[in-house]
């Protein structure tokens, strides 16, 4: 009997301790306790970029600082995570700044008026902006150095343009996207994937925290790069001379500035590259000397690391050895006549400049010299044909241009 007296003292002693713990600890209300750093949730973000093709820039990421009145055991359930503060944009039609309240909504197990509370701030500000898009061009930049006797071609990016959208305000300001491709001493082509950036017309960083950036439809962050190494090589720049009109390469005085050009390339290009030719001269058709720029072109495989855009070329007939002289041919005959037809030849006379070795041009007389036409493409009527030239001798004079006559095919 004793011991169960006991038994119950101890129990009703416990059960006092709880009670006062409950009413002392448990259900103690405390005051302005802080939950700090609650983020906001805009309620409708979708809606408005769907339906007026807006977008929330400044203040999106907005949270507040909570003081909370309750008691100690229903602060146990409050967290920054599990408070959700609320602001209902859906209704908003135009662009601008905007000033709106937030609702609050409590984890479950506790109501409003199990707290009090206090926020700072009461309110939230935020800007709304057009959403927009726009399509730039990649620029990739080597930011290191290539080896002695290499040379750093221009980088290829894949993708070379990307997609981005976002606030108007920030796509506005996109010039382009850069990777930047460090490494040094390189001697061989690099493949590798580098970060995006975003440059404005001054080329300084553009903030793309609340920018997409895609491709074909895939986001991207990241931007393969090539970027090719290639060999140099300095190679002569020459004329090459076609031989005709009395004259040949050896009978020419030419000179070009500059006289050499560096290229670069795969060496196994390279290794057949020895020189570049800068103009081909077909001098049967060559009257005049020739002082004038001409353009560079590369064959595929090479760059142009010197940029020369032109060469200066200045060609001209040997006058110590050559000799030129211009006579009258009257001896026009004509060959291959169609059967049936009869060839008439109206042009009485040509001038023609012939051109050689300055002792036999001198020995040359008219009759040295006639002209042929050649009917078998003649068509009925009269018509301007050319002609070819004729010179006797072992061929080492020749005429120097293009001639031509008047002829007329009538039926026999």
């Amino acid at each position: 009997m004793k011991s169960k007296l006991v038994s119950m003292a101890v129990a009703l002693l416990a059960s006092l301790c709880l009670w006062i713990y409950v009413v002392t600890v448990v259900n103690q209300e405390v005051s302005n306790e802080p939950i700090n750093d609650v983020a906001v949730t805009f309620y409708g973000a979708d809606q408005i970029r769907a339906d007026s093709n807006l977008v929330i820039t400044k203040g999106d990421d907005t949270t507040v600082d909570l003081r909370v009145t309750c008691s100690r055991s229903t602060l146990q359930k409050l967290s920054a995570t599990n408070i959700l503060l609320t602001v209902d944009v859906s209704r908003i039609k135009e662009p601008g700044t905007y000033t709106m309240d937030y609702s609050v909504t409590y984890p479950s197990g506790v109501s409003n008026s199990d707290v009090k509370l206090n926020g700072t701030p009461q309110s939230v500000t935020f800007t709304v902006e057009r959403f927009s898009s726009k399509t730039v061009s990649v620029r990739g930049i080597l930011d290191g150095t290539v080896r002695e006797g290499y040379y750093a071609a221009s980088m290829e990016c894949t993708p070379n343009e990307v997609l981005l959208e976002g606030p108007e305000s920030l796509i506005n300001q996109v010039s382009y996207a850069q990777v930047i491709l460090q490494q040094d001493n390189l001697s061989q082509t690099v493949l590798q994937s580098c970060p995006v950036t975003l440059i404005d017309d001054n080329g300084e960083a553009v903030d793309s925290s609340n920018i997409s950036i895609s491709a074909n439809g895939v986001s991207v962050n990241a931007i393969e790069v090539r970027q090719p190494i290639l060999q140099m090589k300095e190679i002569p720049i020459v004329v090459e001379f076609l031989d005709g009109g009395g004259v040949t390469k050896n009978d020419m005085i030419w000179s070009c500035e500059p006289q050499t050009i560096t290229v670069a390339g795969e060496p196994e290009v390279l290794e057949k590259t020895n020189q570049l030719t800068i103009t081909q001269v077909d001098l049967a058709q060559m009257i005049d000397p020739i002082a004038q720029d001409m353009p560079v072109t590369l064959s595929n495989g090479l760059v142009n690391v010197t940029e020369l855009e032109s060469v200066f070329v200045d060609i001209s007939v040997n006058t110590s050895r050559i000799a030129s002289k211009t006579m009258k041919v009257t001896d026009i005959i004509t060959a291959n006549e169609p059967e049936g037809y009869e060839v008439n030849v109206m042009t009485m006379q040509l001038t023609v400049t012939v051109r050689g070795p300055i002792d036999e041009v001198n020995q040359l007389i008219e009759d040295d010299v006639w002209a042929v036409i050649d009917a078998s493409s003649l068509r009925e009527g009269t018509q301007s044909v050319p002609v070819t030239i004729e010179v006797s001798g072992d061929g080492s004079v020749a005429a120097i241009g293009q001639y031509s006559a008047a002829v007329s095919l009538v039926k026999e």
